[in-house]
């Protein structure tokens, strides 16, 4: 019985973030933006901008109300290969993550939202793995702050809509600043224990070139 849980859990698991996912995105935002949004009339709208393409001659001229469509363009293509990677990445992450977890490989639960290489304890933590999470964390962090997230959050100058997706960008982005911080202060001091003479040289270059990249890359997203 055991057996056919690991089998079919993981690919159960990886199906249900594809599927509940955009539904439940859709749904917050319709919650905090029904308030602003436009009453629509199916009787009387249009497709206007439509161009038919993909329904051929089963319609043509102005269409009629559409819950979705999509016009034939190569902008249209992009957005559907790019919506096809990222369903099946998401799918694979989550089921891999689920039989790590069924496996008893993962180090805490808490860390596999942080990076899906580290959360297998076959895999070595070092400083710069830890360091690159930091720095595109640290990296967001400034960027949406100076952005939008200090007027809309801290000063109050945001609709509620805003400020719950500016704290739904920063928490995370939080969670990899610390996260990869502690797991790695854990190994150096699990480290020490068995080697208390040994010092790593490389840390403080690496923790240099982490702010270095940083600073770099916040000052080519800010003439953005």
């Amino acid at each position: 019985m055991r057996m056919d849980v690991f089998r079919w859990l993981p690919g159960a698991c990886g199906s249900l973030g594809p599927a509940l996912i955009p539904p439940a995105h859709i749904a917050v935002l319709w919650y905090f933006w029904q308030n602003y949004s436009r009453f629509v009339d199916k009787r009387f709208c249009s497709c206007s901008c439509w161009d038919t393409v993909f329904k051929g001659t089963y319609e043509s001229g102005i269409a009629s109300y559409k819950h979705m469509y999509f016009n034939a363009t190569q902008n249209t293509m992009k957005m559907w290969l790019l919506i096809v990677v990222g369903v099946i990445a998401l799918y694979e992450c989550t089921k891999h993550l689920v039989q790590l977890l069924l496996q008893c490989k993962i180090t805490e639960l808490i860390s596999t939202s942080v990076v899906l290489h580290l959360a297998n304890v076959e895999n070595q933590v070092t400083a710069r793995k830890t360091l690159s999470i930091v720095g595109i964390a640290l990296l967001h962090i400034l960027a949406s702050g100076v952005d939008q997230f200090i007027s809309n959050v801290f000063r109050g100058e945001g609709y509620p809509h805003q400020v719950v997706r500016d704290l739904g960008f920063m928490i995370p982005d939080v969670m990899h600043l610390l996260l990869p911080l502690w797991l790695l202060r854990q190994t150096r001091l699990e480290s020490f224990s068995t080697r208390p003479f040994y010092r790593d040289r490389n840390l403080r270059r690496d923790v240099v070139l982490m702010f270095f990249v940083v600073t770099v890359l916040f000052t080519i997203c800010s003439f953005l």
